[in-house]
């Protein structure tokens, strides 16, 4: 990947080494625990190893990374325990922006927030894992705005790096998965449709319940194999 191109100008160098390798954390091309080799992704991105240096000292603090006492850096390990926990504070808060959006929203939000939920079911129908959770989070993120509540979107943008890292698993490691989430989410578009606040609050903590399992078993089978001698 070379910094001459269009897209990495806009930023410097060590911005555009954050947010790739961010962007290969927290969709799983780094796996969980995997070892990151500075020399190796330096010739992958065409870069020197000092911007690489300054993010990788930027992802971890953010946690996305650990560094071992030997001085060798792994991606972050993921954990069941975590899991759960990212979770249960993910059910409570955006169940509460659903609840607030479905009373807020306008009829124009409601007509973008219905093309992207037919974009989520066209996209689980071709099996399209990496775009059902695409417009999953497009999904997510407008109901945040819709719903006006400062203070609980600024905790969820805080831990929005974390939730996107165990979302991305179950969807990507079960087919069935994002049909069931397709499915979710249309099913909560027609109660927001409806305006029913408090419907739409059960259906987005039993959604994000669905979306732990998932990430729990693709947890448990990461793990194993992780184990294998």
């Amino acid at each position: 990947m070379d910094l001459s191109s269009v897209d990495s100008k806009r930023y410097s160098a060590k911005d555009f080494v954050y947010m790739e390798l961010k962007k290969l954390i927290i969709s799983g091309d780094l796996e969980p625990s995997q070892q990151i080799n500075e020399k190796a992704l330096a010739e992958k991105l065409s870069i020197s190893r000092t911007p690489i240096r300054e993010a990788l000292n930027r992802i971890e603090l953010e946690e996305l990374i650990v560094r071992m006492p030997n001085g060798r850096i792994r991606v972050a390990p993921v954990s069941v325990e975590e899991a759960k926990e990212i979770f249960t504070v993910r059910s409570l808060l955006e169940g509460v922006v659903a609840k607030e959006a479905a009373m807020k929203i306008t009829s124009g939000e409601l007509g973008e927030l219905k093309f992207l939920t037919e974009l989520l079911i066209r996209s689980a129908e071709q099996g399209d894992s990496e775009k059902v959770i695409f417009y999953g989070d497009k999904f997510h993120h407008m109901l945040y705005d819709v719903s006006g509540n400062r203070t609980v979107v600024k905790i969820l943008n805080n831990m929005n790096d974390h939730i996107m890292r165990y979302r991305s698993l179950g969807p990507k490691t079960s087919k069935s998965r994002s049909s069931a989430a397709a499915e979710e989410h249309l099913a909560l578009y027609k109660v927001i449709e409806q305006k029913d606040g408090q419907q739409a609050e059960i259906l987005m903590r039993e959604h994000i319940r669905n979306s732990l399992e998932a990430a729990v078993h693709s947890i448990q089978r990461h793990l194993k194999l992780v184990e294998k001698p």
